[in-house]
């Protein structure tokens, strides 16, 4: 798909605007993304070229992130939800597919907790069941960096963000190191929302099918099996190898997990591993 199909607009969504990129036709079966903090979804594009063919893909910026207004009330996944579901109310057609990574799987799954009739099967990367160590060690990770005349501020959100992959194209580290930038002394917000949400609540309540994945090498693989053994129906795998940034480096890979996903039969109450692409 060439870029200039990738199209952009804004939805006026209570007291904000949300911008959003989208791509595909309309009458297909419509697959919502939802992009990890401090990223927007500017992260999924290689992935929504990919995907076009077969649906209408929306990927939102949540608010605060991106080019989206901030709510005025404070951050909590909760509230972002609630946007995301006021967005998806903009569009006339049923959702038929709701996909996150990390922060954006936290508020998948609250989505279709607080909202069930958004009846979409649901699709996580990286699911955001904490263990008691990583939320402990996270808010001093995700610190803010404090402006620097030195431009200190600016090495150590790169630094940060090198972290997360080190063989990542630099010019993916800038991108993230950007929008990291750009969110200031709100930086923390978001991972402090994650810390705070209740994931085993919301994912128990969750009836649609479910596919739970993580990257081998991503931080929350760790949480994957307990996380998995949460859900009521569904499909658990993983990417080997892959990180943080799997949607930006290996798209092909988490797009034929969508797709083999979004045709399978799950029963209910099954559960199941895929090992390997059939």
């Amino acid at each position: 798909m060439r870029s200039q199909s990738l199209r952009r607009g804004y939805i006026s969504v209570g007291a904000g605007q949300l911008h959003y990129r989208y791509a595909g036709k309309p009458h297909s079966p419509l697959l919502l993304l939802i992009h990890q903090a401090p990223s927007s979804s500017v992260m999924y594009q290689a992935m929504m070229a990919e995907l076009a063919s077969d649906y209408y893909v929306l990927a939102p910026d949540l608010p605060g992130f991106g080019q989206s207004d901030a709510l005025p009330g404070g951050n909590s996944i909760a509230d972002w939800a609630d946007s995301i579901a006021a967005f998806c109310r903009a569009f006339s057609q049923r959702v038929a597919g709701v996909f996150g990574h990390h922060t954006g799987a936290a508020v998948a799954t609250e989505l279709l907790y607080r909202h069930p009739y958004i009846d979409a099967r649901l699709m996580l990367s990286g699911p955001t069941l904490l263990s008691p160590e990583l939320q402990a060690a996270l808010p001093d990770k995700a610190r803010a960096f404090p402006l620097a005349r030195d431009g200190g501020h600016m090495q150590g959100m790169w630094q940060r963000m090198l972290a997360k992959d080190g063989g990542a194209d630099l010019a993916l580290v800038l991108r993230e190191s950007l929008l990291g930038l750009a969110m200031g002394e709100s930086y923390p917000d978001a991972y402090q929302a994650v810390i705070d949400h209740d994931f085993r609540r919301a994912i128990r309540a969750v009836t649609e099918p479910v596919l739970m994945f993580a990257g081998s090498a991503d931080p929350l693989y760790p949480v994957l099996d307990e996380a998995f053994s949460e859900v009521r129906r569904g499909v658990k795998s993983e990417i080997a190898g892959a990180a943080s940034w799997v949607c930006d480096r290996q798209p092909g890979a988490v797009c034929a997990l969508i797709r083999r996903f979004m045709t399978a039969d799950v029963a209910a109450n099954s559960k199941r591993e895929w090992r390997d692409e059939p």
